[in-house]
């Protein structure tokens, strides 16, 4: 038996009508819908208005926005979604301005199941015999909107969404013809090095995602497709109300090719196809491989721009209006390597782009052919179709039902276009820089007073150059409330910058022989899952530990209760391993956050004690310290696009982060690196001998140190040591050249700030 689980879904119901289309009033409606036993979000539950043909979707954290025409002929709404009851809500009596609803649980009978066995190309072929049946011949319009969203790490770095028209006269893919009607996107240029990327979506590729309109044609259910995959019938669940027959598959072993692997669900009555969920299949990554590094050697390396696909999912979902079924939603997600080799080259490795596909409406009474200005050409990127200031104006889709982002949209593109915008104040600096030659005081204090001046740095600096410290100066203010300023005194959080800290710690203890750097985990932590892992896996981020700060529930738990590092690490740092140790790369505060329970069991102290007697009093940082303590004025409080941080038991990160400092206690920190006062000069080497490439950040990475290959300049020419910090609104930047004694520091409270282009101008103008 199959249980549908109960959900509570929060109704909320505007007071007020907006215009829909053009003649057309529509109710609000508001809402947030969350499973009810865990009381977590239901992400991408359907809201429908069945008769008039129009529905929406929940984002990602289960809320909505729905509009309703009053003119409609529904009296109902309904809300469904795989593996949960449909809840029919009376439109009128949506008549509070709150409204909770509980579905009752389900239990469904499925005994009739194990009577037989199914064949599953035997289902597909029946499916596919019933297409007439099941699908429209007759004209259609569908009305739709899509939104792409790239992420490099955790950032927003690719924005675009429309809303668009598909007329089809029938239901064949060829005759489809595409209408955009509106359109706006964002793209931080930034993360690609200042170069013009080709990232987006075509046309062609959104009604290439009607499987079912090209069924014959695709490599998993064309004549190929099923000779190529292994077909398995998993029994019958309920979807989205209806019940359904499963089929899995797999590419067959020995077929020399990249193929794929999920379910197909196929009505049990109407043997319609409900819905694919599928990806790469692992069996044929490495023949995409092959042909993508085959591809890569005949490309012109001058100006090549390559994307290879690391792994996908696709998720396609069919709903049924009136007696046929219609594409309903599309959702994507795809691990890219980006990279382009030219006079900018960059390296982005993954780009992560999601892609959410609603058709919003269905018209069967009035689809018309469009006439031949109104069809967009199906080759050409939507993107291409953006106008500049199109984020800008108030109430974009007011008009247009959509699936709500589960981040600030406005926010996003605010950092985007100030990051683009700091590409241009970049070129603007470098142009004046040879005004300063002389006199590299100033040529800092142009810069940084540039960008503090264009709201994009608010916080302390200090520079050393040539042993001597040359700049140093604070900006803005550390308590917005209070009216406190920054100051050279001021502390702030340093985020990642921490793990330098703690590699240094754990390189101690291997100069005392108390460790090596092959030891496992599990010799100081008997029992944890993945014991086999070592200590210099861990440091440079190839154990294969999954991240636990990347982890949505985990982060929701983090955030609000303090846990000890042995509670941290079998709550969140437990998960099964990414891929074999040793093998890749893939940063980890998890890792960290291991090493720090290890020096505690080494040593006998909590991790906050030992930094403090082995590091920051032999080296005199007297205004250092680790872990979470009352806000004082001397303390900078962070701010995320321009509102007050909620703080978090700093505890919780220890190791990978946790550590407030000052500019002048960091000086020393870089002092007694150069000096060896903390390790011997031959043991502290260690920490900065490259050792695994990042790709993402063109760099190596060492022991809590990043070393620099493309990113700085100067790098051709010099070595570079580097590692950013991330804590909230505090953002930080501690930059190492060591053949000049070079030592930058960049505190920031405001979030995210031009630190990378920052320290690229002083770089150069220190080496000119």
């Amino acid at each position: 038996m199959y249980k549908i689980i109960t959900v509570w879904g929060t109704i909320v119901l505007s007071s007020f009508s907006l215009c829909f289309g053009q003649n057309t009033s529509f109710l609000l409606l508001n809402g947030k819908i969350v499973d009810a036993r865990s009381h977590e979000p239901v992400a991408y539950a359907t809201i429908s208005n069945p008769v008039d043909g129009i529905n929406t979707m929940s984002n990602e954290e289960g809320d909505f926005i729905f509009k309703i025409p009053t003119d409609g002929k529904s009296d109902s709404i309904y809300i469904s979604h795989i593996g949960y009851m449909t809840l029919a809500l009376p439109i009128k009596a949506l008549d509070t301005t709150i409204r909770i609803i509980q579905l009752q649980e389900k239990v469904v009978q499925l005994s009739e199941v194990v009577v037989r066995h199914l064949d599953p190309l035997d289902l597909i072929r029946k499916a596919f015999a019933r297409m007439p049946d099941n699908y429209p011949s007759r004209p259609y319009l569908l009305n739709g909107f899509y939104r792409m969203t790239g992420f490099k790490e955790k950032k927003i770095v690719d924005l675009s969404e429309a809303v668009f028209d598909i007329y089809c006269p029938d239901n064949e893919r060829k005759n489809k013809q595409f209408r955009l009607i509106k359109a706006r996107g964002d793209i931080d240029m930034v993360a690609f090095n200042g170069n013009e990327v080709p990232i987006g979506r075509k046309p062609e590729r959104l009604l290439d995602f009607d499987m079912v309109s090209r069924i014959k044609e695709t490599q998993i259910l064309g004549e190929q497709g099923l000779n190529n995959h292994e077909f398995t019938y998993n029994g019958m669940i309920d979807y989205e109300g209806a019940e359904a027959y499963e089929i899995g598959f797999d590419q067959k072993v020995g077929v020399e090719q990249s193929l794929y692997k999920g379910s197909i669900f196929i009505d049990t009555k109407s043997l319609a196809f409900l819905g694919f969920n599928y990806g790469l299949s692992p069996r044929g990554l490495k023949y995409r491989e092959m042909k993508e590094a085959e591809a890569a050697k005949k490309a012109d390396k001058q100006s090549a721009f390559f994307s290879n696909l690391l792994s996908n999912t696709v998720i396609i979902k069919y709903r049924k209006y009136g007696n046929k079924y219609y594409l309903n939603h599309v959702y994507t997600t795809t691990h890219n390597h980006f990279y382009f080799l030219g006079k900018k080259p960059f390296d982005c490795n993954p780009l992560v782009l999601k892609t959410n596909l609603l058709i919003t409406r269905i018209d069967t009474a009035n689809a018309k052919s469009l006439q031949e200005g109104e069809k967009m050409k199906t080759t050409r990127l939507i993107e291409s179709m953006i106008a500049d200031n199109s984020y800008r104006k108030d109430n974009f889709w007011e008009n247009y039902n959509l699936i709500e982002a589960d981040f600030n949209v406005d926010s996003v593109t605010r950092v985007i276009r100030r990051n683009n915008a700091s590409l241009d104040y970049k070129t603007q600096l470098e142009g004046k820089l040879s005004e300063y030659k002389k006199d590299k005081t100033a040529m800092i204090d142009s810069i940084l007073s540039f960008y503090h001046q264009k709201d994009l740095f608010n916080g302390t600096a200090l520079v050393k150059y040539q042993g001597s410290v040359i700049y140093e100066k604070a900006f803005g203010m550390a308590d917005r409330a209070n009216n406190i300023p920054n100051t050279v005194a001021t502390q702030f959080r340093i985020g990642s910058a921490t793990k330098q800290f703690t590699a240094m710690l754990i390189m101690q203890l291997v100069n005392e022989n108390k460790l090596n750097v092959t030891d496992s985990i599990g010799k100081f932590l008997p029992g944890y899952v993945h014991g086999e892992v070592t200590i210099q896996q861990l440091l440079t981020h190839r154990s294969g530990i999954p991240n636990y700060t990347e982890n949505r529930a985990y982060l929701a738990k983090v955030i609000l209760q303090k846990y000890t590092l042995d509670e941290l690490i079998s709550r969140f740092c437990s998960d099964s391993l990414e891929f074999e140790p040793g093998t890749a790369f893939s940063y980890s505060n998890s890792g960290f956050v291991i090493l720090a329970d290890i020096i505690e069991k080494i040593t006998g102290k909590p991790f906050g004690e030992v930094l403090a007697e082995r590091i920051f009093s032999p080296a005199g940082m007297k205004h250092s310290f680790f872990g979470t303590v009352p806000h004082t004025a001397g303390i900078a409080l962070g701010y995320v696009n321009d509102i007050q941080e909620h703080m978090y038991p700093l505890e919780n990160v220890a190791g990978a982060g946790a550590i407030t400092s000052t500019v002048e206690d960091l000086l020393l920190w870089d002092k007694a690196l150069s000096a060896g006062a903390l390790l011997p000069k031959d043991k502290t080497a260690e920490l900065f001998r490259p050792r695994v490439e990042w790709n993402e950040w063109e760099a190596y990475y060492g022991y809590g140190w990043m070393i620099d290959r493309f990113l700085f300049k100067i790098s051709q020419k010099h070595t570079v040591q580097y590692h950013p910090g991330t804590e909230l609104g505090l953002y930080a930047m501690l930059v190492r050249q060591p053949d000049k004694d070079i030592f930058i520091i960049l505190l920031n409270n405001t979030g995210d700030f031009p630190r990378f282009e920052m320290t690229d101008l002083i770089l150069n103008g220190l080496n000119e």
